[in-house]
């Protein structure tokens, strides 16, 4: 049984984030990613829009919230759920617009300004702190920090791993788990941020027509997709034989193919056939030209 009401527990969370990312930047931006955030996760939450942050009453001590009284009538796991997605959303968006150094620790100074209390009501909730201290740690180590500055440019110019090493993927929680074909896990993805950047990204290149849309620069042919299309220009091609002479698992072909679909490179002309379209002979014309 809950010790605290929804809107109590909300208001310590909203209070330590202030505290932890008023420390590293000014007090008024904190309450403003506080707040901007709140609102993005309206449309998936749609009762954080019972929240009020008050972004012109705040102090050293914490912000101005109000709460429609029925926000404590909310399910706890619905509210730890959207306070979890919170926590992430926020670290993230420092990291992105300040830097790497303004995450390091985050989840563990949340937590002491938090208090063992109200962490461990967090929890009951489905908070699960440990599973965002292991993302951040990951991400960090994947951006090569901490370390020297010629360490970290080195992890950058070097990718992991490529997307002809990813074999198959399974989804999980919200994650996307990547893996090669000797079942090693290469990558976890969290869906929802992809999607969100994704959106964003979307509105950004509608709003400022020179910069790239994401749909160009996220399809892009890769060798094996390249290899499939010159198999299909001089031969008949079932599925199974496809795999087997690009070496890839049935899920990535199948993968390749709805991709091609989409770019229009290939279109169906049976219900379980496909074949080249006028803009995939073009490809590969235009390809053997170079």
């Amino acid at each position: 049984m809950s010790k605290t009401t929804n809107s109590v527990l909300a208001k310590h969370v909203f209070d330590a984030l202030f505290k932890v990312v008023g420390r590293r930047t000014l007090d008024s931006f904190a309450v403003q990613i506080l707040k901007t955030t709140l609102e993005k996760l309206q449309k998936r939450y749609e009762f954080l829009s019972l929240v009020i942050i008050h972004d012109d009453l705040f102090s050293e001590d914490g912000i101005h919230a109000t709460f429609d009284t029925t926000f404590d009538q909310i399910d706890p796991s619905q509210l730890g759920e959207a306070l979890e997605v919170l926590l992430r959303i926020i670290y993230l968006e420092l990291i992105e617009t300040i830097g790497n150094d303004v995450g390091l620790y985050f989840v563990k100074e949340l937590k002491q300004h938090l208090g063992d209390e109200f962490t461990d009501e967090l929890r009951e909730k489905g908070v699960q702190f440990e599973r965002i201290e292991s993302q951040q740690y990951s991400r960090d180590k994947i951006k090569g920090w901490p370390g020297s500055p010629s360490s970290l440019k080195e992890n950058l110019e070097q990718p992991i791993y490529t997307w002809e090493a990813v074999s198959t993927w399974k989804y999980q929680d919200n994650i996307c788990l990547l893996y090669d074909s000797d079942g090693r896990l290469l990558d976890s993805l969290q869906l929802d941020l992809l999607i969100e950047d994704y959106v964003e990204r979307v509105t950004e290149s509608q709003k400022n027509p020179t910069m790239p849309s994401p749909k160009t620069m996220m399809l892009k042919l890769t060798e094996k997709e390249h290899e499939l299309l010159q198999m299909m220009q001089h031969r008949d091609l079932d599925g199974e034989s496809a795999v087997i002479l690009l070496h890839v698992s049935r899920q990535k072909f199948e993968s390749m193919i709805k991709k091609l679909l989409q770019m229009e490179m290939l279109q169906y002309q049976s219900e379980k056939e496909v074949r080249l379209t006028e803009k995939g002979l073009q490809y590969l014309t235009d390809f053997q030209k170079k």
